[in-house]
């Protein structure tokens, strides 16, 4: 295999040569868990069935899971224990199988996902970073009921700056386009939990909250009602941002509410606008190999 699946083209084997993700040509997987501080149509009351990968094909130097993402921790598991492993999840009462951090690992995913679809009965979410290849993504079509893209950034300096990710917003807007095409408009289940659709999240980033304004926008004039948008406020200083002085810091809350008001007036048919009390690393999970036993 020459792996090509996220926007970097990296044509990487996976084997003895490496892309930007460095990310094995198996699945690596850190931790899974009931997630409860996901948004509540997605954890409801029994916690989201939620699959942590290990290694990401965006190197952003605020990492919040930069132990998994960034240093990869994590463990190889064959397709039958990842199988084992949602099936794991159903059980202990997960209401979907979420999926963070998928992108590297889309070509296994393909392959699996209609066994995983059938032995869970559960909605499967992709949780990814929006930096994807619409080529991938089409071949996901059918295999995915939400779509959970974290849409990073409007500035492509930005984007390059904090996550070399570069091209990030046609990239990332292309990629919305797909996923919205897909999955249609958000459909609520039994128990205000989300069954199909597309939740787009913004992370807000401290003295950045002009770039957010206009992804907000961006997403408004794109999508329109056919989206339900997450705004978050968790961001705080992690990994290597004591390198870049501009973000070691947590937002303001002079930009709290500026950018509560701007997302209220642009009046999205749903979604959420975090507490600023959500800027705390002990919402971050604790990430941990063994509960893969």
């Amino acid at each position: 295999m020459k792996c090509n699946l996220c926007p970097h083209n990296c044509n990487a084997d996976r084997i003895t040569k490496f892309g930007v993700c460095r990310a094995p040509l198996d699945f690596k997987i850190a931790h899974i868990q009931l997630h409860h501080w996901e948004e509540p149509c997605v954890s409801g009351t029994n916690g989201s069935g939620t699959i942590f990968f290990s290694h990401c094909n965006l190197n952003c130097v605020y990492c919040q899971n930069y132990q998994i993402l960034q240093l990869g921790q994590g463990k190889i598991v064959s397709e039958n224990e990842f199988i084992d492993l949602c099936i794991k999840l159903k059980n202990q009462g997960a209401h979907n199988i979420n999926l963070v951090t998928p992108t590297c690992y889309s070509h296994l995913l393909i392959k699996i996902l209609p066994k995983v679809k059938a032995m869970t009965k559960l909605p499967i979410i992709w949780n990814s970073n929006a930096f994807e290849k619409v080529e991938t993504l089409k071949q996901l079509n059918g295999l995915i009921d939400v779509y959970l893209p974290d849409f990073k950034y409007f500035n492509e300096a930005m984007a390059q700056h904090y996550s070399q990710a570069p091209n990030y917003l046609k990239t990332a807007l292309n990629a919305i386009t797909v996923m919205v095409n897909q999955v249609g408009e958000i459909k609520m289940g039994s128990n205000d939990l989300i069954h199909k659709g597309v939740l787009i999240r913004h992370l807000i980033l401290p003295g950045q909250i002009n770039d957010s304004k206009q992804i907000l926008k961006a997403i408004k004039d794109n999508f329109g009602d056919k989206v339900w948008v997450s705004l978050m406020s968790q961001y705080y200083p992690a990994y290597l941002t004591d390198q870049y002085t501009e973000i070691n810091k947590k937002i303001s809350a002079q930009e709290y509410d500026e950018m509560q008001k701007y997302y209220e007036e642009l009046n999205f048919a749903g979604g959420y606008f975090q507490e600023l009390e959500s800027a705390d690393k002990n919402y971050t999970p604790k990430f941990d190999i063994n509960t893969l036993e």
